[in-house]
């Protein structure tokens, strides 16, 4: 396979993941609501079925990008790599509240059942793999290519003395 279908493929596993996580969103946008309302949230097996199609795409593409992701070379790019360092921080931070919310404030009060903590755990794992993508393309993004550089470029190592 050639460097740019590698790279074009990459991309499109990165845009399939943003979509799997979008189609998450809208639907567990609402359920969240709900839950920070202190309703307690009965899905319905659409709703279930969509959280499932989001989380089976993103896990999909995170897997077919990460075996591609070595193959493929980034030019130095601060502003874009900043914004996907960005994004795979905010990324989690939903998912994350919604399990904080699901398993902390209404465990008691729902219905709590092996295949919903499954989903809430797989969701959970998908958003750490795609936080984890985004994180290093936006770190191999940033990364300074002393060889190809004319000038010195000084970036932090996290070699400062305690």
């Amino acid at each position: 396979m050639t460097s740019s279908a590698s790279k074009a493929l990459f991309w499109c596993s990165i845009i399939a993941q943003v979509v799997g996580a979008q189609v998450f969103f809208w639907d567990a946008l609402p359920d969240y609501r709900q839950l920070t309302e202190g309703a307690v949230v009965v899905g319905t097996p659409k709703d279930f079925a969509f959280a499932v199609f989001g989380l089976v795409v993103m896990q999909s593409a995170y897997w077919y990008g990460r075996r591609l992701q070595p193959q493929v070379r980034f030019r130095y790019r601060v502003v874009l790599g900043h914004v996907l360092l960005c994004v795979s921080e905010v990324s989690f931070f939903f998912v994350s509240a919604l399990a904080t919310v699901a398993m902390f404030d209404h465990w008691r009060r729902s219905q709590f059942v092996f295949w919903k903590l499954m989903l809430l755990a797989s969701a959970l794992f998908a958003f750490f793999c795609y936080k984890r993508q985004l994180a290093s393309v936006g770190d191999a993004l940033l990364e300074t290519r002393s060889k190809d550089a004319k000038e010195i470029a000084i970036e932090p190592q996290g070699t400062a003395k305690p």
